[in-house]
């Protein structure tokens, strides 16, 4: 391995998947600016050296972090958004979600909702990454809900932005709810709730 002044350094040594998936979860509980480096060391059983020549500065590694938990925690959403019904669409949204929320192993919410929420100026570049995530899923979702709107499933006195934007508070509210510490019981009676005055 070429270091930055060219010359050949010592190769990585150490598996990077398990070192990121550390990270990615590290990152997820605590977000972006309640995560130091020593934290991370800690988690990553590596020094700061190893981690800045094998993934970046800290910003770097948490852009690499999301892409991780972007591409091994995601599919459930696009897996509901695949249904071939609206209605089984929105529904595996809800349940989806939920299933996703109180899986054990990895925080009770959505990191995109808790990796860079409140940060300071310092880490505008983390928040507007979350931003930029959470408007690519709200895209995907109006896309979803546009077809529903040519087969004929979704009404045309309904507005398309404001049903995305509503399915999508009431999506992320169960995050927050989980996070809260509410129980699987109880999300999914929430969730029963809000899918019946959708007319679900």
């Amino acid at each position: 391995m070429k270091t930055a002044n060219g010359k050949t350094g010592r190769p990585i040594s150490f598996d990077k998947n398990a070192a990121l998936e550390a990270a990615m979860l590290l990152f997820w509980e605590r977000g972006f600016e309640g995560t130091s480096m020593a934290d991370l060391t800690q988690a990553m059983g590596l020094n700061p050296s190893s981690i800045y020549a094998a993934f970046g500065d800290k910003h770097a590694l948490f852009s690499n972090a999301v892409k991780r938990y972007l591409e091994t925690r995601t599919q459930y959403a696009t897996d509901a958004l695949g249904e071939p019904t609206l209605e089984k669409a929105v529904r595996a949204l809800f349940h989806n979600t939920i299933a996703f929320l109180t899986t054990p192993g990895h925080p009770s919410t959505c990191m995109t909702l808790a990796g860079a929420m409140g940060c300071s100026v310092d880490a505008t570049p983390a928040r507007d990454l979350m931003t930029e995530i959470r408007r690519h899923n709200e895209v995907e979702m109006k896309d979803r809900f546009l077809e529903a709107r040519k087969s004929g499933e979704l009404t045309k006195d309904i507005n398309v932005d404001d049903y995305t934007r509503y399915i999508s508070m009431m999506v992320a509210g169960l995050s927050v709810q989980a996070a809260n510490g509410s129980t699987k019981t109880e999300l999914k009676r929430t969730a029963e709730l809000a899918l019946h005055y959708l007319g679900y």
